[in-house]
């Protein structure tokens, strides 16, 4: 009976969640318009003329599933925390005091970092690539006209394709310092083998990002930084 209680309790907690998904998804779609022309505006800024900053669509429902598309990941994003929130409710009465201390803290830096990911994204590191794409209009001397024609469908995959890699990047200390805490992988492990995981992190920056050395270097730099910052997190608190 104490098992068939933890099951109800779990479903509850999820179907909670789900709910809460579903009700950010409904805003979210309702106000698309207004999501698009946040994401559009790291692009904007760029486009010195007026008549330049606008974009195309060349399917009639190329814009409606793009904001189905920009509606759930919005919602996925501010549902985030309070779906750990519903995690943390439902395994704390399991958790001892040590494990709480460490635990707690890890469970609430999830969307912390996660979010300064996709803000680090959406102010650093999606401007500086947006402009590097727009310096090749001129890419002719010849006096061949190349202009930009954005299409919306293509621009808002590949933002929030950028935005989430950015934001899963940042989670990267938060997988090492939890493997290490179960006793996965241990502090000699990740000083005595940093080139597989500086290769692994530049094979996840190709994959996550455009085929520009910009992005992935964009997103290659912070997760070796998280890298060395962990270990001495590792070194100092962990082992302590």
């Amino acid at each position: 009976m104490k098992y068939l209680s933890h099951v109800k309790e779990l479903r509850n907690r999820l179907l909670i969640s789900f709910l809460f998904l579903i009700l950010t998804f409904i805003f979210f779609f309702y106000n698309a318009s207004f999501l698009g022309e946040i994401l559009s505006k790291p692009l904007f800024e760029l486009l010195n003329e007026s008549e330049d900053k606008r974009m195309i669509f060349t399917g009639l429902p190329e814009v409606f599933l793009s904001n189905l598309k920009i509606s759930i990941f919005a919602s996925f994003v501010v549902s985030l925390p309070f779906l750990i929130i519903q995690v943390v409710m439902f395994i704390s009465p399991a958790m001892y005091k040590k494990e709480k201390l460490f635990f707690f803290p890890v469970f609430f830096l999830i969307p912390i970092l996660f979010f300064l990911g996709v803000f680090f994204a959406y102010f650093i590191l999606i401007p500086i690539i947006w402009n590097f794409f727009i310096s090749f209009e001129n890419f002719f001397s010849s006096g061949l006209n190349l202009e930009l024609e954005s299409r919306y469908s293509e621009y808002m995959r590949l933002i929030m394709f950028l935005l989430l890699a950015s934001g899963l990047s940042f989670e990267f200390p938060i997988l090492l310092i939890v493997l290490t805490k179960l006793g996965i992988i241990n502090i000699r492990l990740l000083k005595n083998n940093r080139k597989y995981f500086f290769i692994g992190i530049l094979i996840f920056s190709a994959i996550f990002t455009p085929p520009d050395i910009i992005s992935q270097l964009g997103i290659a730099i912070p997760l070796i930084i998280f890298y060395e910052v962990s270990i001495v997190f590792i070194n100092f608190f962990i082992k302590k």
